[in-house]
């Protein structure tokens, strides 16, 4: 079929939709794939890279913490202080997926509960 919906890559499945089924959580086309990402969401991209062909980026080589600790000491004081609110930034975002996680995982055990309750 062809249409302005043909195109978007995120359309579920009809049987997501069946009357008297739990309704799947909303999932947005204007997501920022890094950090936290529902299973939904992923379950979604995943079944729709299958027909794309995409290269992988090549690994970076880490430096050790010693290293790491001598770049930094060499820095300027602003690109430290830069370098220092980059890193607050990324463990700020750590923490938020993290939270989202355990919260995913909270509420998936409830649901198991739920329906275990329901099918004895």
């Amino acid at each position: 079929s062809s249409g302005i919906n043909a195109e978007w890559p995120l359309r579920p499945g009809v049987d997501d939709y069946v009357a008297g089924c739990l309704l799947p959580p909303h999932l947005s086309p204007f997501v920022n794939t890094e950090g936290y990402l529902p299973p939904e969401q992923v379950e979604l991209l995943d079944r729709n890279k299958i027909g794309e062909d995409g290269e992988e980026e090549s690994p970076r080589e880490e430096l050790s913490a010693e290293d790491k600790k001598l770049a930094v000491m060499a820095m300027p004081k602003k690109r430290k202080a830069l370098y220092n609110k980059m890193i607050h930034s990324n463990k700020k975002k750590a923490s938020v997926v993290n939270k989202l996680k355990r919260k995913r995982e909270e509420l998936d055990e409830v649901r198991e509960k739920k329906k275990a309750a329901t099918d004895s």
